[in-house]
């Protein structure tokens, strides 16, 4: 990222600074984001096929 967002706001800079330290919850975050729009994504296919 770099210096250039902690302009934006002392919440959001201590938010991406979170991320630095802890990779683990980027991590954490982007396989529970994949994993919330595959039970979309099933669902809604699910619905096409009852019919």
């Amino acid at each position: 990222m770099g210096p250039y967002y902690r302009a934006t706001s002392q919440g959001t800079g201590a938010f991406f600074d979170m991320f630095y330290q802890h990779p683990i919850l980027m991590l954490l975050l982007v396989i529970g984001a994949i994993g919330t729009g595959i039970y979309f994504w099933r669902g809604k296919s699910s619905d096409k096929q009852v019919d």
